[in-house]
């Protein structure tokens, strides 16, 4: 998927079924256990906001959080699952990257108790792979790029997928491009769901 349609699906709200393709998401795999499901409230014409799945990490890493928050944007996890431990494919969405100088693992939210979801973690670690990453200049004062890449957090393997814009990316990010075996921090991100698995 391109930065065009990439920008529709997420902006328009027509085509679900392009945001939740992902390249090499099988590549994806998050150890945790379906901690509750949180039915979202409703709205003044009867419908329902959509509902917040948190996720307990079975391999924190220390001093990180232990759970996440997830809106299930497309309904791809059922209420009855809740308490299972599994797999769940996550993606983060719209964030900013930032190359490390140090490595780093793990989520963390320095805005969030401990013990408390975190909707909203930081995501620190190596890059395994960058499926896309499409720079563009042209009849633009600034520079537009779009990227998906698998990032490796220490207790499992992420995507992201964002576009960002800057008069100066290179400066911007740390590096004219990202590449596997790079560290790097994602932050602000969204996150979509984009499976969850339970063990058998």
């Amino acid at each position: 998927m391109g930065f065009d349609s990439w920008c529709y699906s997420i902006f328009s709200g027509l085509t679900c079924y392009d945001a939740m393709i992902f390249t090499n998401a099988e590549q994806l795999g998050l150890p945790c256990r379906f901690e509750r499901y949180v039915t979202g409230d409703l709205h003044a014409d009867g419908r329902r906001y959509l509902p917040l799945l948190v996720f307990g990490l079975l391999q924190p890493v220390s001093g990180g959080i232990t759970q996440i928050g997830v809106v299930d944007r497309h309904h791809q996890v059922e209420p009855t699952l809740t308490g299972r431990e599994g797999t769940a494919r996550l993606v983060l969405l719209l964030s900013s990257l930032r190359l490390l100088k140090t490595p780093r693992s793990g989520f963390f939210d320095q805005n969030i108790a401990h013990g408390r979801a975190s909707t909203m973690p930081e995501a620190y670690g190596r890059v395994v792979a960058v499926p896309a990453w499409e720079v563009g200049t042209e009849n633009l004062p600034y520079e537009t790029l779009y990227t998906e890449l698998l990032l490796d957090i220490g207790s499992g393997v992420v995507g992201v997928r964002t576009s960002t814009t800057g008069v100066n990316l290179t400066t911007q990010i740390g590096k004219p491009r990202l590449e596997p075996d790079d560290w790097i921090v994602a932050t602000r991100s969204r996150i979509d769901v984009l499976k969850f698995t339970p063990y058998d």
